[in-house]
């Protein structure tokens, strides 16, 4: 019985060449950048610091990413680049002594302003990461958090 080296090949090389074509059709998810504009901080002394979360991270107390800005000026921005899409949160705070640190008083209550995206509330303490995650697509977006 006569073989076929060549057809042997060919054979052997079309699930090779079905699996390439399927994964050429796959399109990578494409990074954003997310642009934080942050207002209301009182003066312009110390740093605005921002926390950006997702919902692996313990939110609001390790951030994924974490940027400090100077205070100066209002609002300020920062800009947390190459993300992936998926849904995140930000926390703010206006760290005015520069000690890196949401100064509380009495009670655990913040004496240092403070903010989350979506407007986001919690009751007797911070709020929850749904109540103030948002979506994040392909394409750059702009959140805007107000410090109270």
């Amino acid at each position: 019985m006569p073989t076929f080296p060549a057809l042997r090949h060919a054979v052997t090389l079309v699930p090779v060449l079905c699996a390439a074509a399927a994964l050429l059709t796959l399109r990578p998810a494409q990074a954003a950048d997310l642009s934080v504009q942050v207002g209301g901080h009182a003066n312009s002394q110390g740093s605005v610091m921002v926390g950006l979360f997702d919902k692996s991270t313990p939110f609001p107390k390790t951030p994924l990413q974490g940027q400090r800005v100077a205070a100066a000026g209002t609002p300020v921005v920062v800009v947390f680049k190459n993300l992936a899409p998926g849904r995140y949160a930000i926390s703010a705070y206006h760290d005015e002594n520069g000690n890196s640190t949401l100064d509380r008083g009495m009670f655990g209550i913040p004496k240092e302003r403070y903010g989350f995206s979506q407007d986001a509330r919690g009751a007797g303490g911070p709020p929850e990461f749904r109540d103030a995650a948002f979506e994040l697509g392909e394409a750059d977006q702009r959140v805007t958090v107000t410090l109270h």
